[in-house]
């Protein structure tokens, strides 16, 4: 049997050393427990929405709009509509760093997205976005806004 030498000892040492502060990658992912429309953004306008709200209430939104859903926990099936039309959104990865909320930039714990569509208001019609958790209890949480 071959002995050990120090530098090899060293190597395990260090490697030890940094695993030990690591982070646990294998940790559970939150589960999926809010979503709500936040923002809606067209030429005319910009509408901070307030939780619970049904409809949009400043603005008579018409012509290329945006609005932006919250999203805390993790889903698998994220899916935006306008009057039953299915949209593509864009998310940005919302990150918890200590007591503030921030996009991810490589620090802090994911713990939801942020989604924002770009749609074509016409007239009035209901906007609607619901996703699914990607672990127990596999919730699916939705929300409506009619877009007036």
């Amino acid at each position: 049997m071959k002995k050990a030498n120090r530098w090899s000892l060293a190597l395990i040492a260090c490697i030890s050393a940094w695993l030990g502060a690591a982070p646990a990658w294998g940790a559970t992912a939150p589960a999926l427990s809010e979503v709500r429309v936040f923002k809606v953004e067209s030429a005319g306008c910009v509408e901070t929405i307030p939780e619970r709200s049904q409809s949009t209430q400043m603005c008579t939104h018409r012509g290329p709009t945006q609005v932006s859903v919250m999203e805390v926990g993790l889903g698998n099936n994220p899916m935006g509509r306008f009057n039953g039309a299915v949209l593509n959104g864009q998310r940005t990865a919302v990150c918890q760093v200590g007591n503030v909320s921030q996009a991810c930039n490589g620090a802090g714990t994911l713990m939801g997205y942020i989604y924002v569509f770009d749609l074509n208001v016409e007239a009035q019609g209901w906007f609607e976005y619901s996703n699914t958790s990607i672990n127990a209890p596999r919730n699916t949480l939705n929300t409506q806004l009619n877009i007036r």
